[in-house]
């Protein structure tokens, strides 16, 4: 008969035992990095827009309203600020820690979120980087549950996203083992 005792919240392991691996120190330069580049490009796109304006038929509406091309500068400025200052405060928040039957990925400033991806749902993973973070060292693991959507650990370095890699394939081998040596999931 199937059973369900309730546990009682004292028994429960604390979820501060965890020791949590931080990102890559890297990561939040690269970020940071691909944040300029962006702020760049758009404020070159800008400046054209700007000049276009101030000079073409339009140009009275800059006379009308002289602060509008300000308040706009100002506001680029500013978000672009935060944009590049943002993953200074985000990036240590960050961590992932491996145990024995699952990965946990935490993430989060001001709404914290913790995953928890169990090696006998994991049916495949996969390491991946972009050009700019192989220009720092830098790349991704991505888990792949059952049931879909893939949970990525971005800014680790390469080794470390491989060796997880690696452990995570050999864990999920050992559970389908497992599985099949109980006779659970083995051919009919």
């Amino acid at each position: 008969m199937f059973a369900n005792p309730q546990l009682p919240p004292e028994s429960l392991p604390s979820a501060r035992a965890v020791d949590w691996q931080p990102l890559h120190p890297r990561f939040v330069g690269r970020l940071q990095f691909g944040v300029f580049i962006r702020v760049a490009l758009f404020a070159g796109i800008g400046a054209a827009i700007h000049y276009m304006v101030a000079t073409g038929p339009m140009a009275v509406l800059l006379r009308a309203a002289p602060g509008l091309p300000v308040l706009a500068w100002g506001v680029f400025g500013a978000l672009s600020l935060r944009a590049l200052i943002w993953p200074a405060i985000a990036v240590p928040r960050r961590g992932y820690a491996v145990r024995q039957r699952d990965i946990l990925y935490r993430s989060g400033v001001l709404w914290r979120s913790v995953r928890a991806v169990p090696f006998n749902r994991v049916q495949h993973t996969k390491t991946d980087s972009t050009p700019l973070d192989r220009r720092f060292g830098l790349a991704n693991l991505s888990v792949f549950p059952a049931g879909g959507g893939a949970h990525k650990i971005r800014g680790l370095g390469r080794d470390t996203a491989e060796r997880l890699r690696a452990h995570v394939s050999a864990m999920i081998e050992a559970e389908t083992g497992e599985a099949t040596d109980d006779g659970a999931a083995g051919p009919a």
